[in-house]
């Protein structure tokens, strides 16, 4: 078995291997507007299904960005909600800290906006 840019591996017929990578987690951010009702929401956001395979060393990372930015889980909107500051200013502190901690946005991503 060959590895690209790693060692040859002789392994018997059938064999089957499992490569661990250092590959940073991946995530999608929706924005959306969840300011209806008796929730006052300056910004909001759903993850993607990309979400469903972390260890949950990752998702503490991903919570402390969440709580750092000023988020919280909202369980009747199924959404992360900040409800104080600016909008662009939260969206802009939680993709801070998710590159900061590691995180590749594959979507969502309003540092890249002018």
């Amino acid at each position: 078995m060959s590895i690209p840019g790693g060692p040859q591996v002789a392994l018997p017929s059938g064999s089957r291997v499992a490569i661990m990578t250092n590959k940073s987690p991946i995530i999608g951010l929706d924005w959306r507007d969840e300011n209806y009702g008796p929730v006052h929401a300056v910004t909001a956001f759903h993850t993607s299904s990309d979400t469903i395979d972390w260890s949950d060393r990752i998702r503490a990372r991903f919570w402390a960005c969440v709580k750092r930015a000023g988020f919280a889980f909202h369980d009747g909107r199924c959404a992360y909600i900040a409800t104080t500051g600016e909008q662009a200013a939260r969206e802009k502190a939680l993709c801070d800290e998710l590159a900061n901690a590691g995180f590749q946005i594959i979507r969502g991503d309003v540092r890249a906006l002018p």
